[in-house]
């Protein structure tokens, strides 16, 4: 049925200077937000419920996440987690896959599964008129799937044809290659809808098992945001969620990444483009007191757009790419390791621009680390993320995210807000010294997809 890919990012690293220019007076941003009303119960089978009211609209939404993805995949059988993902609406020991669909359309509800690397999400929804069917429903989903056999076969055969497609496309390929690079000799390696054979050696059986291991409450929590008062929907919650069986689980950790520079040229035959993707691990968490200015200084430097300095330079300027970027993804939350984060940078360009436009990438990323940003340009971001909360707290499933979120890095109560408040105070002195910190131009991947019989680069190693 649905089939959601989530995929864990990478990144590169860039240092900035303070600058000698004298800095002005900081303006602080205060805003009056009315906190949410929350409550947080956990059950006895280990399920961690978190409840907070919005007011506006009489909805439910409930986002449940278990500690399981395709990190938990067999050697061999990767892409497992994900047919599991797949497959978990496809017929229960009480409705078959028909009944399912037919009773969720009959409420006008919502549900759906994405899985990835180390977590698998459900998300549902309804009005507050039909929660008890709704989760009535989605607890006979989640815990007596049956993954028939002849529904497992049309998955299993939709994921392997899907895999087959997408590896003509440039930008998947790109994609899978360099995470595979980047977490060499981790499972963490693979991607998590898995490869056309290993998804080949995947049996029902395998599925089954994969459930019954991992698919557990206490491996998961539950974000309800609804209009209802927090205790009443977390006795919602518990009436059908309290008889999920609790299983102990060791889960393995997650092992040291390698830190090494790789310039790697990939053929892909008839390609006109090269596809450039840069990544680097990032000695930073998302709880760091850090986390906001590095956060700024990758806005100023990779990640607004037109005003970035990397798309000015390498679109506006040069011309060589319609699209040109850098992004930092938190660390992933995993049992209690302290892992780093990744910074990623990419472009698509022309196979005659693509060496220039690489060392461009390179040079600019390395200008930030050494000179640092302007005090125009911390300005603009601190304009930028005055007006973020409107645009990242507005509905029922962004405020689930940002209170997942809060959960699974310890971070504080509205701690949306108090980011804005935070990025309003911030000083160029801070925001450089965060980049030449964090950020680090030695130990990166580089990996280039094009047509390597007209590709040849002199200066790149």
């Amino acid at each position: 049925m649905r089939w959601l890919l989530l995929t864990v990012g990478l990144f590169l690293v860039v240092g900035c200077a303070t600058s000698t220019k004298v800095e002005k007076r900081v303006e602080t941003v205060k805003i009056n937000v009315q906190p949410l009303l929350k409550k947080e119960k956990t059950l006895s089978n280990g399920l961690h419920i978190i409840a907070v009211q919005k007011k506006k609209l009489p909805i439910f939404h409930m986002q449940l996440t278990i500690r399981t993805g395709s990190f938990l995949d067999p050697k061999g059988k990767e892409g497992t987690a994900n047919l599991v993902g797949v497959m978990i609406d496809e017929g229960t020991k009480n409705r078959t896959s028909e009944q399912i669909a037919s009773e969720i359309e009959d409420i006008g509800g919502y549900f759906s599964v994405s899985v990835g690397k180390t977590h698998s999400e459900v998300s549902l929804r309804c009005l507050a008129d039909d929660i008890d069917r709704m989760l009535d429903i989605a607890s006979d989903v989640i815990m007596n799937p049956t993954f028939p056999e002849k529904e497992f076969q049309r998955e299993r055969r939709r994921q392997r044809s899907s895999i087959q497609n997408n590896l003509s496309n440039p930008n998947y390929v790109a994609r899978v290659r360099l995470y595979e690079l980047l977490y060499e000799g981790t499972r963490l390696s693979h991607p998590s809808e898995g490869y056309v054979f290993s998804v080949d050696s995947i049996t029902r059986e395998d599925l089954i098992k994969f459930h019954n291991t991992y698919w557990r409450p206490n491996l998961a929590y539950v974000v309800v945001v609804s209009s209802l008062d927090p205790g009443e929907a977390i006795a919602k919650v518990e009436k059908y969620l309290s008889r999920w069986e609790r299983k102990e689980v060791q889960l393995p950790d997650i092992p040291n990444f390698k830190r090494e520079r790789k310039v790697i040229v990939e053929h892909m035959p008839g390609l006109n483009q090269a596809y450039v993707r840069l990544a680097a691990f990032v000695d930073i968490q998302r709880n760091s007191p850090d986390w906001n200015a590095l956060r700024v200084a990758n806005y100023i430097l990779g990640g607004s757009g037109f005003s970035s300095r990397i798309l000015k330079k390498i679109r506006v300027e040069k011309g060589y790419a319609y699209s040109a970027y850098s992004y930092i993804i938190p660390n992933i939350p995993w049992k209690h390791q302290r892992l780093p984060s990744v910074f990623i940078g990419g472009l698509e360009t022309r196979i005659e621009t693509a060496e220039d436009a690489v060392l461009t990438l390179l040079d600019l990323i390395k200008e930030a680390k050494e000179k640092g940003f302007t005090e125009e340009e911390l300005e603009a971001a601190k304009s930028f993320y005055n007006g973020y909360i409107a645009r990242t707290s507005e509905t029922y499933s962004q405020v689930a995210s940002l209170l997942s979120t809060q959960y699974e890095y310890g971070l504080p109560d509205m701690f949306w807000i108090k980011d804005v408040e935070e990025i309003s105070r911030l000083t160029l002195q801070k925001v450089n010294a965060a980049a030449r910190k964090y950020l680090n131009t030695e130990d990166y991947i580089l990996l280039i997809l094009t047509d390597t019989t007209h590709f040849k680069p002199k200066s790149l190693k």
